[in-house]
This record gives C-alpha cells, sequence and structure tokens, in this order.
C-alpha cells in the first residue's frame, strides 16, 4: 500500500474534534448560555468516551509517554497491552518493534514494523521503519537476509537522495559483512561527511580497517569513536582484541571490563559472551 492510498486517521480525528468542541462551545455557550466552565465536563466526557472507542490507540500513546519520559519497564508494559489489541499507534508499534529488536526477538519485530508501515503516513516513520526493517534481516541471519537489508536500505536511499547517518552506517556496516569493503567504507564517509561526531561511523571505520589487518588504522578510528561516546562497546571490545593481539594483556582486560559494563543488545556487533569469554580468559591465564 503506498502513501497516496493510506488514511491519516490521526489528523481526522484532531480536525473531528475541533470542529466538535467548537460545535459544543457554540450550542452550549452561545445558544444556550450555559456558563463557559460547561466545556470543562462536555471535554472530559468527550476525551472518556474516544478512550473507549480507541482503547487500543490510547493504550499506545500511554506506552508513547512511558517511553519518551525514559521509563522503558512501563512503556513495554502498555506497549504489550496495546499490540495484543491490534493498535493502529504507529509510534507505538514503532518503538515497540525496537525494543524487540534491542532484545533480539527480530521475528516479532519483523511484524509489528510491517504493521506500522502498513498504517504510517509520516515521512519521519516512512525512512525509520524500513531501517528497522533491515536491521530485522541482519539479526535473523544469513547472506540471505543481509542481501535483503541491503536491498532495503539501497531502495529507501534512492528514494530519497539522502536519508540520515544512521541508514548510511547500516548500509556500509552490511556491506562489511558482505566482505564488500570498499563499498563498506564508501557508504561509512558519507556518514561522517554528514556528521564527523558520530560514534558509530567512526566504529564502522574502525572495523573496516581491522577486516583489513590495518590495526593501527584500527585502533585510530575506535580511538576517535570512543571519544565521542566512550561506551561504544564495540569500539571497546576490539580495542582489547588490539590491545591483546599487541601483547598488552592487562589494557586489553582493561577495555573487555568497560565493555562488559555497558549495556549491550543485539544490535551491538558483538554480544556480552563474546566479552564475557574474553574476560575469563584473560584472568585465568593471570591465575596460571
Amino acid at each position: 500500500m503506498n502513501k497516496q492510498q493510506k488514511i491519516d486517521w490521526v489528523k481526522y480525528w484532531k480536525g473531528f474534534t475541533l470542529g466538535f468542541l467548537m460545535l459544543a462551545w457554540i450550542i452550549a455557550v452561545f445558544y444556550l448560555r450555559y456558563p463557559l466552565w460547561i466545556m470543562i465536563p462536555i471535554t472530559f466526557v468527550y476525551l472518556v468516551i474516544n478512550i473507549i472507542i480507541f482503547y487500543s490507540y490510547f493504550l499506545g500513546m500511554v506506552g508513547n509517554f512511558y517511553y519518551f519520559t525514559r521509563n522503558p519497564d512501563k512503556a513495554l508494559y502498555y506497549y504489550r497491552k496495546a499490540v495484543a489489541k491490534n493498535t493502529k499507534n504507529v509510534a507505538a508499534l514503532y518503538n515497540y518493534s525496537l525494543e524487540m529488536l534491542h532484545l533480539g526477538n527480530a521475528e516479532e519485530a519483523l511484524i509489528y514494523l510491517e504493521r506500522a508501515e502498513k498504517y504510517n503516513t509520516a515521512l519521519l516513520y516512512e525512512k525509520n521503519i524500513p531501517l528497522a526493517v533491515s536491521s530485522c534481516y541482519w539479526i535473523m541471519g544469513g547472506e540471505e537476509n543481509i542481501q535483503k537489508g541491503i536491498e532495503i536500505l539501497e531502495k529507501l536511499k534512492d528514494s530519497y537522495g539522502y536519508v540520515n547517518c544512521s541508514v548510511y552506517i547500516t548500509l556500509g556496516y552490511f556491506y562489511l559483512l558482505k566482505g564488500e569493503l570498499d563499498k563498506a567504507e564508501e557508504y561509512t564517509k558519507v556518514a561522517i561527511e554528514d556528521n564527523d561526531e558520530y560514534a558509530p561511523a567512526w566504529d564502522n571505520m574502525g572495523q573496516i580497517a581491522f577486516a583489513r589487518g590495518n590495526y593501527d588504522d584500527a585502533r585510530g578510528h575506535f580511538e576517535k569513536a570512543l571519544e565521542y561516546r566512550p561506551t561504544m562497546v564495540d569500539s571497546l571490545y576490539y580495542m582489547g582484541v588490539i590491545s591483546e593481539d599487541g601483547g598488552d594483556k592487562e589494557k586489553a582486560l582493561e577495555f573487555y571490563k568497560k565493555a562488559e559494563k555497558c549495556n549491550i543488545s543485539a544490535l551491538n556487533t558483538v554480544t556480552r559472551e563474546q566479552v564475557c569469554a574474553k574476560i575469563a580468559a584473560l584472568e585465568g591465564g593471570e591465575g596460571q
């Protein structure tokens, strides 16, 4: 379904609500001569009726409130209720899908991203939803899924000419996974040209250099990433690997332990298991 065929129900609801309140004011205050405060209970009753009728959408709004006020547990609680009732709240569906992606539940995230795309009419989500969908395919794994992710983002890029840093970084990483390092570097440099303080872009450059065996260049790129984001898990991990390969096990352990303290999700390129395994191996070696 393309954008022209979609109906922006939120826009229509806002227009209807404004029209209803204006009509209620004309009838109650202008014609019937009720005091102006009568609009308070009228508005309240109208909103309560709307909450009952559009309950699943309202649950999504509550989830969005907690999501944007940084209360993820409550947000997830209401999102689960909303999606269980087949909400059409695009922001709720999108945010819930991101949470599922971070947890590694890519198949579930994909279901709700496709639903969000079906109802979406906003340009912001028109760009962000395909990016999240491509990440679903990456997490699901396999060369075929990586290629699907690339095709989605290439199409998105071609449709808009320029999208945002995250799209180019993700494209660059997907090409890195395919072993097409020149293409990976090309897209990553576009992101850096747009924002040279974007830590994930420098992390990408570090991983590309690492894949080429250029460890000195990789170290410089990872240091740049950590300068802008000290909790960049992937950069910390690879700095540990480079230090370990260089014989500085003490420094490597320091990097690994910093990485262990960070929030590591399925959207990172390294796992907590990898980090913990490195720490265990070095600490075990120290004891020998």
